[in-house]
């Protein structure tokens, strides 16, 4: 224990020397930055003054090997041509152009990790091109980032993320591009491309711009309002997402001919009427997706493609209806002439009620059509309908097989039709007054995700025998074969242990489970899906068997309880965006494996944890036990090795209860358990866990 504790003091100490070190190399050959830098150095440099040559793959050394370098200056550096797999695009074949900040420069896409570290950087004096996603999420790059004159080609996200550049500046040599007010034009001033993220207050674009890039606006949280010219043709994807500038009404430029796929999403502060002019003829996907408090849209009449009426947003002989808006209020009437009603439609649409009317024309539903609609008390089909039909309430397609949304304000017990083969992602969304238990009929072969999300009351799930894609257990949706975990109830409370052999836990498996205060997993799991245990915030400890390599994005997502996290691997498993956010990471310590803690300090994500202390493991599990005893399982006897013969061994179930006590009588022994379950061990006043 002393020389374990001796042990953690000078890592302690090597910690904190880092930070210290500003280094100066020239690298004479391209490629060869790896062996002019020691590991040492490259975990504590912070200041990096690079010339000479480099290409791809020193750009991937910088990224991946100088942990918490903030200052690059590459002012006197030449970036070479390179092709192969060793360079940023991470071991895939590639070439990479000389003179080309590389794609994915500064962001790892397969390990998922972003240069968080970086607060400056330095072009070199003749780059000609930024790569893809080459900054992508460096949010810590900050001030004014200046382009040198040479440069011909943003690729774009370039910067996406970087939210914290106020600025961007470019000589008035540079031939493509110039820079007004920290914003990046093109030379003649006619296209914007980025704004930088942090830039404050209001703004207006200039009165030249006819184009307005991908992305452009994205994120742009301090704007307080943008004023769009008279100008302004066309607005790339997503290129005022999230953008809190754009309030109010919005008024589309008399000159708009196009605007790409979510052009406008998430602009929450949207609060009025959008205006559509005459001359906007193409408009992408999910344009005004999640901006859910737009009271109408108004299309100029001579508009030939999109039209108006009721507030909401048609094609021009109203036979498709694209948006209804958010903030619309009362009584909806689908028009007698629509035919298609397009996915999201309807999305969050949760002013609206009490009884959707489905007329006899319409041939097309499209998913997530009716999402959030939580004022939404009943569906009604035309009986004429060849399509689709009402039961109940609910609405399917005409043969009964397809289960496309069930009124929110539904309670009580409920049985899905036998006929139902495919549950509609988010089909019974946010209906939490459905109570009991929810049977999945034999037929059913497909259920979207988040299907049943939000059903709070929801007590347990069925699945009825024959089913060829589905099985139950414990109130739980399985696959057949009992390798996957799908859906639990969110109603489930208390401790639950995951059986032995589940391999795969599912997207949002548990998400939003907050009376579960303790999930015990096997050690077979290999993979936790995306948000799989998302707001699960009734937990305050969790341990991640040794088999598991892969943790999806919002995994453990405002698990905002969590205390402690165990982590059996040695290997720091690869996690996703999102996967601990809102965790309170200065209060969760992560445990880990003996002599792994340096591994996961540097590891992506995991490195945020303030405390990372060593444990022992046994059989992939926390152990609380003297390092004389070892414990090892097989089948269903869990083998305990060690022992002295003044030595008592308890077995206690995971409820607490005592189920076997005895004196050890030999140095290893043996006990059987019928059954796959959790068991606490104690031994000499320690106590170690183990799932059979």
């Amino acid at each position: 224990m002393k020389r374990i504790l001796l042990l953690f003091s000078a890592m302690l100490i090597a910690l904190s020397m880092w930070g210290q070190l500003s280094k100066t190399v020239n690298v004479t050959t391209s490629g060869e930055l790896k062996n002019l830098i020691s590991v040492s150095e490259a975990n504590a440099i912070t200041t990096l003054v690079l010339s000479g040559n480099v290409d791809a793959r020193d750009f991937a050394f910088l990224r991946d090997k100088l942990k918490i370098v903030a200052d690059i200056d590459m002012t006197s550096t030449t970036i070479k041509a390179y092709s192969g797999s060793e360079g940023t695009n991470s071991g895939i074949n590639t070439s990479y152009p000389a003179n080309e900040i590389p794609q994915y420069a500064f962001h790892n896409p397969l390990l998922k990790t972003y240069k968080s570290s970086l607060t400056s950087f330095k072009f070199p004096a003749n780059t000609t091109s930024i790569g893809y996603l080459a900054f992508y999420y460096s949010w810590n790059l900050s001030g004014s980032v200046y382009l040198p004159a040479s440069l011909t080609n943003i690729t774009d996200y370039s910067f996406y993320g970087c939210a914290s550049i106020t600025a961007f500046t470019t000589p008035n040599s540079n031939r493509r591009y110039s820079t007004l007010n920290g914003v990046i034009l093109s030379k003649a001033q006619d296209t914007l491309f980025v704004c930088p993220p942090a830039k404050a207050g209001a703004y207006s674009i200039p009165t030249t711009v006819k184009h307005i890039g991908p992305s452009a606006f994205e994120n742009t949280y301090a704007l307080t309002s943008i004023s769009l010219p008279a100008s302004l043709e066309s607005i790339g994807s997503y290129a005022f997402c999230y953008s809190a500038g754009i309030s109010g009404s919005l008024s589309l430029p008399a000159s708009l001919k196009k605007m790409e796929d979510g052009a406008f999403y998430g602009c929450w502060n949207l609060t009025g009427t959008v205006f559509i002019p005459a001359t906007l003829t193409e408009m992408g996907e999910y344009c005004f997706l999640e901006s859910n408090n737009i009271q109408s849209f108004n299309v100029n009449s001579l508009n030939p493609s999109y039209s108006s009426f009721n507030d909401a947003f048609y094609s021009k002989n109203r036979d498709s209806l694209f948006i209804c808006p958010g903030g619309k209020t009362g009584a909806f009437e689908i028009p007698a002439s629509v035919k298609l009603i397009g996915s999201h439609a309807f999305y969050k649409c949760n002013k609206i009620g009490t009884t959707i009317s489905i007329p006899a024309t319409v041939d097309y539903i499209g998913y997530y059509a009716f999402y959030g609609c939580t004022l939404i008390s009943n569906f009604s089909v035309n009986s004429t309908n060849q399509y689709f039909k009402s039961e109940n309430g609910l609405l399917f397609s005409k043969s009964g097989d397809r289960l496309i949304s069930c009124p929110a304000s539904k309670s009580g017990a409920y049985q899905i039709p036998a006929t139902v083969k495919s549950v509609d992602p988010a089909a019974m969304a946010f209906c939490n007054k459905l109570t009991g238990t929810l049977s999945i009929p034999a037929a059913t072969e497909a259920i979207g995700d988040f299907a049943f999300y939000g059903c709070d009351l929801i007590e347990s799930f069925a699945v009825e025998a024959g089913n060829t894609r589905y099985s139950s257990r414990d109130g739980i949706v399985f696959n057949n074969t009992g390798d996957s975990l799908l859906i639990s109830p969110l109603s489930k409370s208390g401790i639950y242990n995951i059986p032995y052999g589940v391999k795969h836990i599912g997207v949002s498996a548990f998400d939003g489970c907050t009376k579960l205060t303790e999930i015990n997993l096997p050690s077979t799991v290999e993979s936790i899906g995306n948000y799989a245990f998302e707001y699960c915030s009734g937990l305050t400890a969790f341990e991640i068997p040794q088999n598991t390599l892969n943790i999806g994005a919002g995994a453990f997502y405002s698990c905002s309880n969590l205390q402690e996290l165990s982590i059996a691997n040695t290997l720091p498993p690869i996690v996703d965006y999102y996967t601990f956010d809102l965790i309170n990471k200065s209060v969760c310590e992560l445990l880990v494996p003996s002599g792994t803690a340096a591994n996961y300090r540097i590891a992506p994500y995991w490195g945020e944890f303030s405390t990372i202390q060593e444990k022992v493991f046994i059989n992939g599990l926390k152990a609380n036990i003297n390092n004389r005893i070892t414990i090892a399982r097989g089948n269903n006897n869990i083998i305990i090795k060690g022992l002295i013969a003044s030595d008592i061994i308890e077995i206690y179930n995971i409820q607490g209860n005592l189920v076997l006590k005895s004196k050890a009588n030999e140095e290893t022994m043996i006990f059987n358990l019928k059954g796959a379950s959790v068991y606490l061990i104690r031994v000499d006043g320690h106590v170690s866990k183990v799932v059979l």
